[in-house]
């Protein structure tokens, strides 16, 4: 792995940003790239220089966006004391690779070089955190590499188990469709198909202000909002390395009682099969949707902060 700075990054995530001032933001954030997988990675470091921050938070983002578009709950998150890592996911944001081409294998290959590059920068107190996509996604990252010490996953799911049924309302047109993408997966894997056919965009968000900031969204030239059949059957079939019943790293799992994609009752039907997991916590946040880090994230960091300060006391 080599990295190197790189600071000319595009500004469209100033529309994110709803509170701060996003040039604030900016000027924090140190960009990096190492090399996973044989790709660049995108990294935005939020406190790179601040021997004083203990712990180090690896951001995994959601579906179709990038690290960026978290840049003002990362920013608040750091202003609690913790070192944050925000990774653009391969074929996303300002990362190489096929744009929305991968597999949960792949992306879990890449947190852990992730991981292996902040330990030797900064030493061994890592946690993960994503949100959507990167939620479950930092669940199968604590399975596969036990030198996480805690994830905080904004959404879970185990794939292979037919978590596809559960967490994502599609369209008729899509309904038809997924029995069929795994094999089609296997002879046409880089067809790519819109995430607005089986993600519900409207509804992402309560908060009326926040729904027209999906409109700026569908404009950014960074969204890789087109999957390919191999990345959308990846949802669909990967296994977690080891049972979810044998993990013993602390996990909490976020959610929100109005989440369109994911119900409170699959993420304690998961919460309750981590019986090994040493002070895992469920957390739900009351009358929110989908997005809760950009429509709540005063109340997601108060469920957040005092159970990181726990784990790494």
């Amino acid at each position: 792995m080599t990295s190197s700075n790189n600071s000319n990054s595009e500004d469209y995530w100033f529309e994110y940003v709803l509170e701060l001032d996003p040039n604030v933001i900016k000027k924090l954030i140190h960009e990096e790239f190492i090399t996973s997988l044989d790709k660049q990675i995108h990294l935005d470091i939020y406190g790179k220089d601040e021997p004083n921050l203990k712990v180090t938070i690896i951001f995994i983002h959601g579906t179709a966006v990038y690290s960026k578009f978290y840049a003002e709950f990362l920013y608040n998150l750091y202003k609690e004391g913790y070192r944050i890592v925000a990774v653009d996911l391969p074929g996303h944001g300002m990362s190489e690779g096929r744009r929305g081409h991968f597999s949960m294998e792949e992306l879990t290959a890449v947190v852990s070089d992730v991981v292996t590059y902040m330990i030797d920068i900064f030493g061994d107190n890592i946690a993960v955190m994503g949100s959507s996509l990167g939620g479950f996604t930092s669940l199968y990252a604590v399975a596969a590499d036990e030198r996480i010490k805690a994830g905080i996953c904004h959404n879970a799911a185990i794939l292979n188990e037919g978590a596809h049924k559960k967490i994502v309302k599609v369209g008729l047109g899509y309904k038809i469709l997924k029995p069929f993408v795994p094999i089609f997966a296997k002879l046409i894997p880089t067809l790519r198909i819109s995430v607005w056919a089986y993600l519900d965009a409207e509804h992402l968000f309560q908060d009326e202000a926040l729904v027209e900031k999906m409109e700026i969204v569908m404009n950014d030239k960074l969204i890789s909002d087109r999957y390919t059949l191999k990345s959308i059957a990846t949802q669909m079939r990967a296994p977690l390395a080891r049972p979810i019943e044998e993990i013993e790293t602390p996990i909490m799992i976020l959610n929100s009682n109005h989440d369109v994609l994911f119900s409170v009752e699959y993420m304690q039907e998961i919460f309750d099969r981590l019986k090994n997991s040493r002070n895992k916590k469920l957390e739900i946040i009351e009358n929110a949707a989908h997005l809760i880090l950009h429509e709540r994230p005063d109340e997601c960091l108060k469920r957040i902060i005092p159970w990181l300060n726990q784990i790494f006391q």
